[in-house]
């Protein structure tokens, strides 16, 4: 049984997968929340409660957005990662990007925030 504290909203874009720093793994998101998200890992599979960092790939080539996040399922749709420990600033990023001027449902295919 799952336990969000937000709503998810269905969005497709790039993303990078860190690892003590390092890039590791490019990756698609799913949907996004401002908890948490799915992702698409192709077929690399992620242990629960392993600790990532996750970049948001931003439209234009612009600076991203790099969040904490813990693997909490792992299943063949992808891998659910919750948000761990986010900055108010980068708290402020998600809502804006999820909330601004009503979304496609389809989401973007690379993330602009300001």
């Amino acid at each position: 049984m799952e336990h969000r504290c937000s709503v998810r909203k269905p969005m497709e874009f790039q993303l990078m997968l860190y690892k003590h720093g390092l890039p590791v793994q490019s990756a698609v998101s799913r949907n996004l929340g401002l908890g948490g998200m799915l992702i698409d890992t192709g077929t690399t599979t992620w242990r629960k409660n392993e600790y990532l960092e996750v970049e948001f790939i931003c439209a234009g080539g612009g600076p991203g957005m790099r969040v904490p996040a813990v693997v909490v399922h792992q299943s063949s749709r992808g891998a659910g990662l919750m948000f761990d420990g986010i900055s108010a600033e980068q708290r402020r990023r998600l809502r804006a990007w999820l909330f601004s001027h009503d979304r496609s449902e389809k989401g973007a295919s690379s993330l602009a925030v300001a």
